[in-house]
């Protein structure tokens, strides 16, 4: 029998997890979605991530919380195989997802600006250069990134920004917000209890005056990023604690949004704190 030193055994579920995304990113074994065979994520399942982006806190989405906050794009509504594709890339490990539903993303980022191509609204494109579009993550806890071995939502701006760009957007990540201290579980927490979980939990990570300039500068776009919008209470800190930084969020995007008017079915039954 093999004995490991302490450190190796600690290791191991890491190292067994990364082997096992490994193997699915090269051969992948089930669609994350639906679990069909033959590909990572399958037509029937990336077709619902497809539809046009929309105002997330407007009509039935409206709850007092979400109107509080600045614009909010979302491109799907969360639940079925929306809810799937999020929850196997988020605890399951299935980064082979992170394509399509950064591509979804990036289709909610594309409706918070004013016009195609990042043009400011009334300028052509051959007028000055737009300003640029910086894409603020909600920060991971660190404990977050550990337990899935990766930064879920780095990953997801990272693959917005890359479809961005192909379509001539100016696209930077700066995450600059950091957890200020632990916080509890968010799974089965009503609004109010959200909302006072989160409330001053973030912080700008470098507060120097610099470095906020050379990460969100004059004139930027700041889009606050997010997977799932229930409440609002993750991303309305988030902008909060820009706004302590005298940063103004222009807009809000997310994967998806869940239904306020579906009761507590629709939240995301993703456990952990935010991130």
């Amino acid at each position: 029998m093999v004995i490991l030193p302490p450190m190796a055994r600690a290791l191991l579920p890491l190292l067994i997890r990364n082997l096992a995304i490994l193997a699915d990113l090269i051969v992948p074994l089930s669609c994350a979605g639906c679990g069909g065979r033959g590909a990572a994520v399958c037509p029937a399942c990336a077709a619902e991530l497809r539809g046009p982006a929309f105002l997330a806190a407007a009509g039935p989405m409206a709850t007092p919380r979400r109107r509080g906050l600045p614009p909010c794009l979302a491109a799907a509504r969360y639940g079925g195989r929306v809810r799937s594709l999020l929850l196997a890339y988020k605890e399951r490990g299935r980064v082979d997802a992170a394509r399509p539903l950064g591509a979804a993303l990036a289709g909610a980022i594309a409706r918070a600006l004013p016009a195609a191509l990042g043009a400011p609204t009334g300028t052509s494109r051959t007028s000055a250069p737009a300003p640029a579009c910086v894409l603020v993550p909600v920060p991971s806890t660190a404990a977050a990134r550990r337990r899935r071995g990766f930064d879920h939502l780095a990953l997801l701006c990272s693959a917005a920004a890359t479809v961005l760009r192909r379509h001539g957007h100016r696209v930077r990540i700066a995450p600059v917000l950091r957890p200020m201290r632990r916080l509890a579980d968010q799974a089965g927490l009503g609004a109010a209890a959200r909302a006072a979980n989160l409330a001053g939990a973030f912080e700008l990570a470098n507060p120097a005056r610099a470095a906020r300039r050379a990460a969100l500068p004059a004139g930027a776009r700041v889009i606050v990023v997010d997977d799932v919008l229930t409440t609002g209470a993750t991303v309305g800190e988030a902008v909060r604690a820009l706004r302590a930084a005298s940063v103004r969020t222009t807009a809000v995007a997310v994967v998806a949004v869940t239904d306020p008017t579906r009761g507590r079915a629709a939240l995301p039954a993703i456990h952990g704190p935010p991130g």
